[in-house]
């Protein structure tokens, strides 16, 4: 009866793969499976679930198995870890093509804002441009035609606007000098006591201002002093335009 039931024990040792004295005869294959590895992180669970199943039937001398357990967890964790790690470089490339993907959008959309600014900047100038040469040519400004004379100076060699720049420039610089002629020649006239000529068109000689009457005489609105007269009555200066205030 004892020896029937060392016999037993025996067999339940074999079973559960436990070490007892002599590997070889108690060796499941475990091991040689164990010191093969695996390939993959399933392949190394489907292992620790068995390093598991062993340790927990083990009864007695189970340092091998636990040990046996302990290695089949670190080719677990091993392969745990190179798949953490791969995510980990994969979420770090994800995030960095978004922020890549974040980034152009921001300097596509600066770059549209950009060039709206540089069109309206554009678009002001050019109506700018176009009430300089107004005020220049036509008004003879000497501001505009300033303004103008440094847009030439800093214009590109291609620029399409200058020669309108250039032609309203030269056309307020005509106006200028003709308007500095007449006043001039009003200067002039003003010196002299002479009449002013009659303006273009035929209508009527602007009346000229003349020397200060000598006292005793009456001045005439054409400038001149009556022939007559030595005070205001009816009938002085009748053909000199009437009797005006003297200067």
């Amino acid at each position: 009866m004892i020896r029937r039931a060392v016999v037993w024990l025996s067999l339940a040792a074999l079973l559960a793969g436990c070490h007892h004295g002599d590997g070889a005869l108690h060796d499941d294959g475990f091991r040689s499976r164990l010191s093969r590895g695996c390939r993959s992180e399933p392949e190394c669970l489907v292992l620790e679930l068995d390093a598991r199943a062993r340790a927990d039937r083990c009864v007695s001398g189970c340092e091998q198995a636990e040990a046996d357990l302990h290695a089949s967890r670190a080719l677990v964790a091993r392969y745990r870890q190179q798949r953490e790690a791969r995510q980990a470089q994969i979420e770090a490339q994800r995030q960095a093509d978004e922020a890549a993907e974040a980034e152009r959008r921001r300097a596509e959309l600066e770059a549209v804002e950009a060039a709206r600014r540089r069109e309206d900047a554009a678009h002001a100038a050019g109506l700018e441009l176009a009430a300089t040469e107004l005020a220049c040519a036509q008004q003879g400004d000497a501001a505009a035609c300033d303004a103008l004379l440094r847009y030439l100076a800093g214009a590109a060699p291609r620029d399409e606007r200058a020669a309108q720049a250039r032609a309203s420039l030269e056309k307020g610089r005509r106006l200028i000098a003709e308007r500095e002629a007449e006043r001039a020649a009003e200067e002039q006239r003003e010196a002299e006591g002479a009449p002013a000529p009659a303006r273009p068109g035929g209508g009527p000689a602007a009346p000229a201002r003349s020397r200060p009457a000598p006292e005793g005489r009456v001045c005439c609105c054409d400038g001149t002093l009556s022939p007559t007269c030595t005070y205001v009555k009816r009938g002085c200066c009748s053909h000199h335009g009437g009797v005006c205030a003297c200067p």
